[in-house]
């Protein structure tokens, strides 16, 4: 067995998984990003079972400490076992869950306790029912789980946003909304917001909505491709190749289009995304030159450094850029640690 490596005392403190558990959900949104291919979608999906997942977990606490795992997917509610999954991973580590709130609460409460488990619970009208959705909501809240509502600024849905931000904010729940991401009768999302419907968003959700919406912003990708015009004009194709060559550096080629390309990166190190097949990358770009081995086959390994940000085009503003802590911590939270298994 190898040593725990620490990483208690590197930035944010603790390691933070995210784990799309399955791709299988009883909705089927129209906005989903797996709206057309779930079929497609479930062929990617293991399932190695209670124990299986046990001893991988355990495993990782023992080579790198506890951290903080985000299960998404899919619906992680319809995961077989789902559970008693979660109740082995909360010995060792907080849980968040991605979650339409389908599921029995009840049932949840009389088992698990508030102070390990987070929800980021997603409201979506095309299924649920608001004030059925917004019941649940309270019982989890005034229970005492860490708790916030997401929201999908589809086309469709904007009109009736604000009322929603209002109703749920009196229960002193979090609303974030997240710009839609994709094509909505021949339009490209979120680049073919209006600036009417811009500001709607922005005023419902300052922080969360506002960041990415200026992350894919026309403005923002114009100013991205004139600086990769910049950089290819003065580099050219020769001088390119030979300064790969004289730093053996395989990323200088790149052209520079995102403000965390070439710099030092905990992705990798403190962060990784976990895919239904057990694969896992330094972050949610998913390219093969950041694999970092597979949970289910035993093979996956933390960076033991930051590494360069070797990818051309992200969009990510929480990224774990070195020596630019305050722009990103603020994100890497996890619920506060208290007695959560019911007696």
């Amino acid at each position: 067995m190898e040593s725990i490596q620490n990483r208690a005392n590197i930035p944010p403190n603790m390691c933070f998984f995210t784990w799309d558990i399955h791709y299988a959900c009883n909705f089927k949104c129209t906005y989903c990003f797996f709206c057309d291919s779930w079929e497609e979608q479930k062929k990617k999906n293991r399932y190695p079972g209670l124990e299986r997942w046990k001893q991988i977990w355990d495993d990782i606490y023992k080579k790198y400490g506890g951290g903080h795992i985000h299960i998404s997917g899919g619906e992680p509610f319809c995961y077989p076992n789902i559970m008693e999954i979660t109740k082995h991973l909360i010995k060792n580590f907080t849980v968040e869950f991605d979650t339409n709130l389908s599921w029995d609460v009840d049932k949840f409460m009389s088992e698990i306790r508030p102070g390990k488990v987070k929800f980021a619970a997603s409201f979506h009208p095309q299924f649920s029912k608001f004030e059925e959705h917004l019941v649940k909501i309270k019982k989890l809240k005034d229970a005492g789980y860490d708790f916030g509502i997401n929201y999908v600024a589809h086309p469709t849905q904007l009109e009736k946003m604000p009322y929603y931000k209002q109703k749920i904010s009196q229960l002193h729940v979090s609303f974030d909304v997240m710009p839609f991401r994709g094509k909505y009768k021949g339009k490209e999302y979120p680049l073919s917001y209006t600036e009417e419907e811009k500001r709607l968003i922005e005023s419902v959700d300052k922080n969360t909505a506002s960041r990415m919406l200026e992350a894919y912003s026309p403005k923002k990708k114009e100013e991205q491709k004139k600086e990769a015009i910049k950089v290819e004009d003065k580099n050219n194709n020769k001088k390119i190749e030979a300064e790969k060559h004289k730093t053996n550096d395989p990323t200088a080629h790149f052209a520079k289009t995102n403000k965390h390309y070439h710099k030092l990166c905990r992705m990798g190190q403190m962060y990784t995304k976990i895919l239904s097949n057990g694969d896992a990358y330094r972050c949610c770009l998913q390219k093969p030159e950041g694999l970092l081995g597979n949970l289910i086959d035993g093979t996956f390994k933390f960076y033991e450094e930051p590494k360069i940000c070797i990818y051309d085009k992200c969009p990510c503003w929480v990224a774990m850029i070195t020596n630019e802590e305050e722009n990103w911590l603020f994100h890497w939270k996890t619920p506060k640690i208290k007695q959560f298994l019911r007696k």
